[in-house]
């Protein structure tokens, strides 16, 4: 062979190896520098909710496993097998319902006309019907809901818990679910069978639940306070719900709930107060110096049931937590939360309570009213340092709406916008612990027409009972 004919062979040789190499290099991304993440959201206008309320424009989030673990503007450097392009949308934190019934879902408009006495009273004759089952089945339905209409996580008080936190296993939500307990010799002892079963699942926290209130006394109260320290559980209770409460406990034991639940220590706690309605001025004062007290605002359902809603601007005013819930929906009608922040920013344009605790003129400000629904939501129920924000760090819990839908256009203030005009169903995605648990309005795992026809089914047995 030539010298010139072994030049050309070497020549060839080393551009087919280095073309090889090139190859290799571009099907195993050898050069890619980026960061492979699980799920990468690019160019959305993200609502932080952050300590400064930062905005970001053409944003991106960078997800893996549970958590966000970065957030940025314009370019970003990282990679993913699931991108999704948030153009034209608003990504948020998800919201935190702070206190409802899930599993009320049957009752839906059972009983739209008597107030609260009575309709607790017909309530609780058509919930001795509910099996086990059931509850599992309207919990599955109440979390659909909910999740079609933005929340992510949810403050939960009601029977059959077990069937409750299967639920929340089978749709992926965050919850707070109420821990079974009774009495023995005085002595309050938790179910640690249902603590064992679900106290590994990262979506699911605990809490214990004296209901009602009326019903315990000074020392049981005290032994609920130790099984919450015991157990590092938030206390959940209904409380200023009527006109009634009081006078009851005053007959009962001398002395009104509020300070009730400040002798037996249970203030010290965190602890979540649903409703609200009756406190007096000294009493919000009371409240507002514990730092771990936080109140659940039910709006809509206190106006229908009561006609008469938390004085929430002074409580605020006063410094204290203040999230937002629903209630059930066989109160509340619904389990959408952008129904009671449309509610709260209509009906708070004026100042209902006296002059000098107004926040100011027009009420509560649009972005107060979203932080209401999400990182002071998370505040109220112990969980902000992992949701409530898009921030590092934190749980990927997250939801995103379509500011492209013909009610939310034009959009000249975004928090205006999420309170007058968003409902639940301008929500398309929602992620909750860093999984993607609806898209494109498609909730995942969840079979929807079966749940709707055990509910049915549920429906004809109220029925069935009612004739």
């Amino acid at each position: 062979m030539s010298q010139k004919a072994l030049y050309n062979q070497i020549i060839v040789s080393v551009l087919f190896v280095v073309l090889a190499v090139i190859m290799f290099c571009s099907i195993y991304n050898v050069f890619d520098k980026k960061d492979s993440v699980d799920i990468l959201i690019e160019n959305a206008t993200i609502l932080t909710l952050n300590k400064n309320s930062e905005i970001i424009y053409v944003g991106w989030i960078a997800i893996k496993g549970e958590e966000i673990i970065d957030i940025g503007e314009g370019e970003n450097n990282y990679k993913s097998k699931n991108i999704i392009d948030a153009n034209g949308k608003v990504v948020m934190p998800g919201l935190v319902n702070t206190h409802t019934h899930v599993a009320m879902a049957p009752f839906r408009g059972i009983d739209d006309i008597s107030k609260l006495s009575q309709w607790l009273l017909n309530i609780n004759k058509y919930e001795k019907v509910l099996t086990a089952e059931d509850v599992y089945w309207s919990a599955l339905f109440g979390e659909m809901e909910m999740i079609k209409s933005g929340t992510t996580t949810f403050n939960d008080m009601y029977f059959f818990e077990e069937s409750i936190a299967r639920s929340v296993q089978k749709t992926g939500m965050r919850a707070v679910v109420d821990i079974p307990f009774n009495f023995e010799n005085d002595r309050a002892e938790i179910d640690d069978d249902f603590l064992s079963k679900f106290e590994n699942i990262s979506t699911i926290n605990f809490s214990i639940t004296p209901n009602p209130l009326v019903n315990f006394s000074e020392d049981q109260l005290k032994e609920v306070k130790r099984i919450a320290d015991e157990n590092n559980l938030i206390i959940h209770i209904h409380i200023g719900e009527d006109w009634q409460e009081r006078g009851l406990f005053i007959d009962r034991y001398g002395r009104a709930p509020i300070e009730m639940l400040s002798d037996a220590g249970i203030l010290e706690n965190k602890i979540v107060l649903a409703h609200a309605v009756n406190f007096s001025p000294e009493e919000i004062d009371s409240l507002a110096s514990n730092e771990n007290v936080g109140i659940s605002f039910n709006p809509k359902s206190n106006y229908k049931l009561l006609g008469q809603t938390a004085s929430v601007q002074t409580m605020l005013n006063k410094g204290l937590v203040v999230g937002i819930g629903t209630d059930g929906v066989g109160s509340s009608n619904s389990l959408d939360m952008f129904d009671q922040v449309n509610f709260i920013a209509f009906t708070s344009r004026e100042c209902l309570s006296k002059k000098e605790y107004c926040e100011n003129e027009s009420g509560i400000s649009p972005e107060r009213i979203i932080r209401m629904a999400t990182i002071d939501g998370a505040k109220t129920l112990g969980l902000e340092k992992k949701i409530g924000s898009i921030e590092k760090g934190k749980r990927a819990d997250l939801i995103l709406i379509d500011f492209e839908r013909l009610g939310l256009v034009p959009s000249y203030d975004v928090y205006a916008s999420l309170v007058y005009n968003t409902d639940g169903s301008d929500i398309t995605d929602s992620i909750i612990n860093g999984k993607i648990v609806m898209e494109d309005r498609i909730i995942k795992g969840v079979d929807e027409n079966d749940v709707i026809n055990q509910i049915n089914k549920i429906v004809e047995k109220i029925n069935n009972l009612k004739d």
